[in-house]
């Protein structure tokens, strides 16, 4: 037996790792040719000692055709790895194609080269390694082992090929929504309360396969209120087509008197069925546009409140949630100290304060009370450890901001891995109101997440009269000195609410005949405010929307406070997570982890799992085998 060749499937593996680090990682320059030149190296003793080998061996013998089958697999895998070299730096390219002619000549050449080395590399090595495991040369043991390898090489490489395939050549079959139009209770809901009748214009050819599928989404829109749907080809309807500005085909119109929304949407149905799960909430941003009167919000400023945009802090900002305002038809204006000190605007329907870092002024906060008594509505988003000065607010509004930060060492998330992690809360208890009814059905689902936020009571004895809204999990306890480990002396734990709602009638109010017109057109019974001890409930992290008919639990929150606050009756633009429609959220580590699990992690375990069982298997048969020779020896087996 010769001895370096016993090292030739370590020294191959080694010399595919090189070839694979120069090629694909190192970029030009002495680091690459090192790589490269090392590779070449240890590639030619391989082939050559079992060259040597060959010619060595007497014509016909075992030792012959087991360096011959070793030297053909070693020289299938260098070819592979070369091929996948030229192809990599483009010595290699491919002739004058159209794009998905070049596509697949690059798709030929990249499995050419790959099927090459995996099955020389892995039929060579498993020979080599079963062959010089043992004394002798073996035979049988050694064609058991190629073929074994080359077995598993081919069985990877149609697994690799028909992934490879289906990926290719994609096809999506209707079993899910995301191919066909479907209408939400949410937007029917919202069809059923329009005070005024819309028109939908849909202009397409006849026929079309796009029609066909959001035919039965305006069917049913159709008759759950009044709504006008007609369908028009753009070809035959010219003057139409030209009072709405359609040029084409492929076009939806919502319109209200003068006026209008435009939804666009593909005539190809192969490029228009990964859209059309949108629709739904595409048709309700239009409605909402169209189909109420436009409200305004007046955010506080002046007062290092949280913006639409991150700060130089690097706090997320609210834009998600001013997003979903504007869905509402809710424009925002700003409402700074000079405005705030002569009262609000008098069209101020809602007033909010987003996370206010410094005081206000007694003026401001005068003014805000007046506004409040007279059946103003208010969203205060509070921080904890803030000296914002609002306390005489919050007192008529029976609510009182407790001292420290809430937080828990069982429900929360985590980020750090550390103990600050525990004033990440998570919470799925909320109470009996209306802004939380939808949140409480679905309680059992879902989870609202505050960042370092601010335990909230209930004060008794004033005309107003204020309810829980959310309340913390239990074992939650404020932590007052920064170490988030609880000290059960020091730090309490009665933490009533992270937020809380307050109503006062406006018969008890100092000036219940102020001209401050209402949210909603109606007349003004009671005032009301919502309070959040979280400003970051809010942020771009935690807000957001899921797709059609599913949004965060904080954005739901957001959307049914505010629909409160401003006296609305219409649905809101979406619902939370359904048992039909889950959410899904995963952290970028955690999608690296799915991602290695499967596509490495399963292989790795059903190779585990085989070669467990054909080493059990060989065992027994040793076993069977001394059993029966021993036995007629020992005189046992008569």
């Amino acid at each position: 037996m010769i001895g370096p060749r016993r090292f030739a499937p370590l020294l191959w593996l080694v010399t595919s790792a090189l070839v694979l680090a120069g090629g694909r990682f190192a970029g030009p320059g002495v680091l690459r040719g090192l790589l490269l030149g090392a590779a070449a190296g240890l590639a030619v003793v391989v082939v050559a000692s079992s060259a040597g080998e060959f010619a060595a061996s007497d014509s016909g013998s075992a030792r012959r055709l087991a360096a011959r089958r070793a030297m053909g697999f070693y020289g299938l895998a260098a070819l592979g790895l070369l091929l996948g070299l030229l192809t990599i730096w483009g010595v290699i390219d491919q002739p004058s194609l159209d794009d998905d002619g070049a596509a697949s000549w690059r798709a030929v050449r990249t499995v050419g080269w790959l099927l090459a080395w995996w099955v020389g590399t892995l039929a060579a090595v498993s020979a080599d390694w079963a062959r010089f495991r043992g004394g002798d040369l073996e035979p049988g043991r050694v064609r058991a082992a190629t073929a074994a390898g080359l077995s598993l090489a081919l069985a990877v490489a149609w697994v690799f090929a028909v992934n490879y395939t289906a990926g290719e050549r994609d096809r999506l079959w209707e079993w899910s929504a995301s191919s066909r139009a479907r209408v939400s209770e949410a937007t029917l809901e919202l069809v059923g309360g329009l005070r005024e009748p819309v028109e939908v214009v849909a202009f397409f050819p006849p026929a079309n396969q796009v029609l066909r599928r959001i035919e039965p989404f305006l069917d049913e829109v159709a008759a759950a209120g009044p709504v006008d749907v007609k369908v028009l080809d753009q070809a035959l309807e010219p003057t139409r087509a030209g009072e709405l500005g359609a040029r084409e085909n492929g076009l939806l119109f919502v319109l209200r008197g003068s006026d209008q929304r435009r939804i666009e949407l593909d005539l190809d149905y192969e490029r228009a069925k990964r859209s059309l799960g949108s629709l739904d909430r595409e048709f309700q941003e239009a409605l909402l546009e169209i189909g109420r009167e436009r409200r305004t919000l007046y955010v506080t400023t002046g007062h290092g409140e949280r913006a639409e945009d991150a700060n130089d802090a690097g706090e997320p900002g609210l834009g998600n949630a001013y997003g979903i305002l504007r869905a509402l038809n809710v424009s925002t204006r700003n409402l700074p100290v000079a405005d705030l000190i002569q009262d609000q605007p008098p069209d101020a329907g809602v007033v909010a304060a987003f996370g206010p870092t410094r005081r206000f002024l007694p003026e401001e906060v005068d003014s805000l009370r007046r506004f409040w008594n007279r059946g103003g509505s208010i969203l205060l988003l509070l921080e904890p450890g803030v000296d914002h000065g609002l306390e005489p607010l919050l007192e008529e509004m029976a609510i009182r901001r407790l001292e420290g930060t809430v937080a828990n060492d069982r429900y929360h998330l985590r980020r750090d891995g550390g103990t600050s992690d525990r004033r990440l809360l998570l919470t799925n208890r909320f109470g009996s109101h209306a802004t939380t009814s939808d949140l409480s059905r679905a309680a059992s689902r879902i989870g609202l997440v505050l960042e370092g936020a601010a335990g909230l009571e209930g004060v008794a004895g004033g005309p107003a009269r204020s309810s829980v809204l959310v309340r913390p999990m239990t074992g939650s306890w404020l932590e007052l000195d920064g170490d988030f480990e609880r000290d059960r002396e020091a730090e309490p734990d009665a933490v009533e609410a992270l937020a809380m709602a307050s109503t006062l009638p406006v018969e008890t109010a100092a000036e219940p005949d102020a001209d401050i017109p209402p949210a909603s057109g109606g007349e003004r019974s009671e005032s009301r405010a919502v309070v959040i001890g979280d400003v970051d409930a809010l942020n771009d992290d935690y807000v957001y929307v899921a797709g059609a008919g599913a949004m965060s639990a904080n954005a739901k929150l957001l959307l049914d406070a505010y629909a409160w606050l401003a006296r609305e009756g219409e649905a809101a633009v979406a619902s939370v997570p359904g048992d039909d429609d889950p959410v899904l959220q995963r952290t970028r580590g955690e999608s690296i982890r799915w991602f290695l699990g499967t596509v490495f992690g399963v292989p790795v375990v059903v190779l585990a799992v085989g070669f467990v069982y054909v080493r059990r298997r060989r065992s027994g048969r040793g076993s069977g085998l001394e059993g029966r020779t021993t036995g007629p020896a020992g005189g046992d087996g008569s």
